[in-house]
Order: structure tokens, then C-alpha cells, then sequence
């Protein structure tokens, strides 16, 4: 969909520069995390995927698996096969988020680039480079990172299949959401956003009754480990399947009390202010938090103002994926709100909003300039 061969050499140059910034940096924070960790209740939601993932790969382990979705444990599970010992695993598992953080920043690159152009994808990369809770989230075994990687591909896979019509795309939009989904319940309805973007784009029957075949299949060989007996996944009946809603929904409810508030709290309020780095001095860390969660806020509120001025000035049709997976998901955390998560993954696409009205700035502010200097130069003649 894009090639960064595309770029100008400079432009390349920066886009590469950010990526191997943002990779670096997660690394070390990952090696200077270990006397300041994380405490109390992230702990807790952290050791449920860790228990959950030695359910799979010890068959006769007796303990009763916490309600968590698949995707963490059968990750660690699966490092933990490869390597052979769960602390080499989880410290592999965050590094493989490392490697997913930094791919996000060429994710947001390229739908900024879609929807707008290519200094403002250039401008969202910065900004999503200097976001902070996305650093801390990616030491904690929690599932932000990878999913909000992959709702990043999916999108970029839905753009695929809408502009370019061809099977692979289609197969890609169905088999990552059923992978979104091994990470939140809330993607398992993502596919009828099609319903409306086919419209908009005014794809033909034979498009959508082909793509509507391409996504089931997709979709259902992600969800085969549930349906096959494979031995390796035969400890899945701890862990509810996707689309095992039950259990998931119950709990859920009693989040907040209100889902709404919860949403709000969770990419506003932040659950995420957890995440910050910790300083031995309460005075210190107080006065940290306040500016880092300031800054987070300023670049939040400012994509909501992005956001409405896109939607009223600019082209909607290019913004439809993301917007319509924004509102999507926020639907879907009123009916279901997220369990354990942070809020930061559903924050990206704000963000990229605010690289728009960033852009917008600047370019006010470059006119601006010129005009002052247009008026000084015609006094002095």
C-alpha cells in the first residue's frame, strides 16, 4: 500500500531515524525497568496471562486459569516452548513489543500519509514517538502493545482491500480481526464497519459477496485452534474463546459502574498514568506525573479538536477506516468495556489528529510569517 522507497531521501531519512529512536528507547526502558517496576494491581492483571499461558504449555497443572483472552498467554506460551524457561520468554516477549512499538510508528505514518499527506504522517510519527504511556506499556505483559499493532495493520488492510480489490487484502482484514480479537472480545463485529464502507466506496455486488467470503475465511482460520484438536493448543479450554462472550461481558459490567466513564477514564484519565517511570522521591515523581500526564492530555485533546475540524473541512472518505474504528470500538467499550486495558491502544488514532491540527498550525504560522514579511517590505518601499 506504500513503499518508504516512495520518500525523499530526507524524509526517509527522518521516518527511519524515528522508528530506530523509538525502538532504542523502549529497549532501555525495558533494561533500567527492573528495581522499578510496576505494582500492586498491574502486577495481578499481569500474572493472570502469565498463569494462564503455563496452563498450555504444562497439560497437567491443576490451577484454575483467571478469565483473560488468548493472545498474551499463547504468546508467552509459545516463547516459552521455544526457549525453554518463562523468564527468558516474558523478557522476550517484551522485547518482540519493542519491535511492534517501533513498527507502529510506520503504521501511523502511512494512514496519516493516507488521509492527509505526507507532512503530517511525518509530524504524527513524531508525535506518536514522543507519547510516553506507550513506552511504559510496552514493559508491562499486558496485551496494548500487540493489539494496538495490529489494529493499526487492520486498518491498513481494510484501506487494502477497498482501494485495491484483491483477495490478499481481504483475507488480511478477516484473519487480523479475529487477532485483535484473541486480545479483546470487543473486535469480534469489526467486519460490518465493511457494510459501510462499501457503500461510500461504491464497490460492486461481486466485490462485496467475494470480499465477504475472503474475510470469513480469514476470520475462520484464526479461530481453527479452537475448533481442531492440536495438541499444543489443547489447554485452550482455560482460556474463553473469542467469541465466548459470557463470562467476559459480566465481569466487564461491573467495571466503573458506568462504561462510559470508564472509556473516558481509560484514554483521557488514564489508567495508563499507572505506567510512568517511578522515582524514589514522592515529591519528584508527583511533580513528573503532572507534567507527563499535562503534555499526554494538551496532545489528546488537541486530536478531538483535530479530529471535528478534519471532519468538517477536509476529505471524509479517506478518513473513513480510521474514524469508523474509532467509533467503533468506543460502541463496542460501552457494551463491553475492556478488562485490563489501558485505553493507550484506541488513543493512536486520536493522535494522528492531532498531527493534523499540528500540520494546520504550522502552516498558519508560515503564512503568518510571510504576510508580516510582505507588510514590512511594502512600508519600506
Amino acid at each position: 500500500m506504500f513503499s518508504i522507497w516512495s520518500l525523499s531521501r530526507l524524509n526517509r531519512k527522518l521516518l527511519l531515524t524515528v522508528i530506530t529512536g523509538v525502538f532504542l528507547m523502549s529497549c532501555l526502558l525495558i533494561i533500567a525497568g527492573g528495581k522499578n517496576g510496576p505494582q500492586g494491581a498491574i502486577i495481578e492483571m499481569e500474572q493472570k496471562y502469565i498463569t494462564s499461558a503455563s496452563l498450555i504449555g504444562h497439560p497437567d497443572h491443576e490451577a484454575a486459569s483467571s478469565v483473560v483472552m488468548p493472545g498474551v498467554p499463547l504468546m508467552i506460551a509459545g516463547l516459552t516452548s521455544l526457549f525453554g524457561d518463562e523468564g527468558h520468554a516474558l523478557t522476550a516477549y517484551r522485547l518482540i513489543q519493542c519491535v511492534f512499538h517501533a513498527f507502529s510508528v510506520y503504521l501511523v505514518f502511512v494512514l496519516c500519509r493516507y488521509m492527509f499527506n505526507t507532512p503530517t504522517a511525518l509530524i504524527g510519527s513524531v508525535i506518536y514517538a514522543l507519547y510516553w504511556p506507550a513506552y511504559g506499556v510496552v514493559r508491562l505483559i499486558l496485551p496494548d502493545t500487540t493489539m494496538q499493532m495490529l489494529m493499526l495493520m487492520l486498518v491498513c488492510a481494510v484501506i487494502g482491500a477497498l482501494e485495491f480489490k484483491q483477495a490478499g487484502w481481504y483475507i488480511a482484514a478477516g484473519l487480523l480481526t479475529a487477532l485483535v480479537a484473541y486480545f479483546n472480545l470487543q473486535a469480534l463485529l469489526y467486519p460490518v464497519l465493511f457494510i459501510a464502507l462499501w457503500w461510500r466506496y461504491q464497490s460492486p455486488w461481486k466485490v462485496i459477496l467475494i470480499g465477504t467470503a475472503l474475510i470469513s475465511a480469514g476470520y475462520l482460520l484464526a479461530m481453527s485452534p479452537w475448533w481442531l484438536s492440536i495438541p499444543l493448543f489443547e489447554k485452550l479450554m482455560y482460556l474463553p474463546g473469542p467469541w465466548n462472550i459470557a463470562p467476559l461481558w459480566l465481569d466487564a459490567r461491573f467495571i466503573e459502574g458506568n462504561p462510559i466513564v470508564h472509556l473516558f477514564r481509560s484514554v483521557f484519565g488514564g489508567l495508563s498514568t499507572k505506567y510512568a517511570g517511578r522515582f524514589d522521591d514522592v515529591e519528584a515523581r508527583r511533580v513528573v506525573q503532572s507534567a507527563l500526564d499535562f503534555v499526554r492530555l494538551f496532545l489528546l485533546y488537541a486530536g478531538v479538536a483535530g479530529l471535528i475540524w478534519s471532519v468538517w473541512k477536509y476529505r471524509l472518505k479517506r478518513q473513513l477506516p480510521v474514524l469508523l474504528t474509532l467509533l467503533y470500538f468506543i460502541a463496542a467499550d460501552w457494551l463491553v468495556p475492556s478488562l485490563d486495558g489501558t485505553g493507550f491502544p484506541y488513543g493512536v488514532f486520536i493522535l494522528m489528529y492531532t498531527a493534523f491540527l499540528a500540520n494546520k498550525a504550522v502552516i498558519y504560522a508560515h503564512k503568518s510569517s510571510l504576510h508580516r514579511s510582505s507588510s514590512r517590505h511594502r512600508k519600506l518601499h
